[in-house]
């Protein structure tokens, strides 16, 4: 478990996040001024998802020194999570509900997320960003 938390600590932060984010009770927290946004929460999906995907890809690509093709074969993971959540809002909730719509925005996130890994695998600021912790040691032996 510790090999897979330093290897994709950012990923499985994100994914705790996403997670509490897509599974909490919003309606009380939300600003009333957010639904003057058309298709906030699509846009919202969106983002988060990028972020998800760019950073598990990325994290990916750099710990196991892949080529992007076998790195678009991973695309399926942060999907199938998307998916789970949506069926975990409709079953494990009262008060959130699943929509398609809103898996079509968490795809459009992973897609574009793909692409900026793509044109940005080779940057030296993102590879010392995503390596960053573990440039020194994280956890004592």
């Amino acid at each position: 478990m510790i090999y897979y938390f330093k290897k994709y600590h950012k990923t499985l932060s994100i994914i705790f996040i996403i997670t509490l984010l897509s599974l909490i009770n919003t309606s009380k927290i939300k600003p009333d001024d957010l639904s003057l946004i058309p298709h906030f929460d699509k846009i919202v999906h969106f983002l988060m998802y990028l972020t998800l995907g760019f950073v598990f890809m990325f994290e990916y690509y750099i710990h196991h020194h892949q080529t992007i093709t076998k790195i678009s074969k991973i695309l399926i993971l942060p999907l199938l999570y998307g998916g789970l959540m949506e069926l975990l809002q409709i079953s494990a909730t009262t008060y959130r509900s699943g929509d398609w719509w809103d898996m079509l925005a968490n795809g459009c996130g992973i897609l574009t997320a793909y692409f900026m890994v793509k044109s940005l695998r080779n940057n030296t600021f993102f590879r010392k960003w995503m390596l960053f912790p573990l440039e020194q040691p994280m956890f004592k032996a």
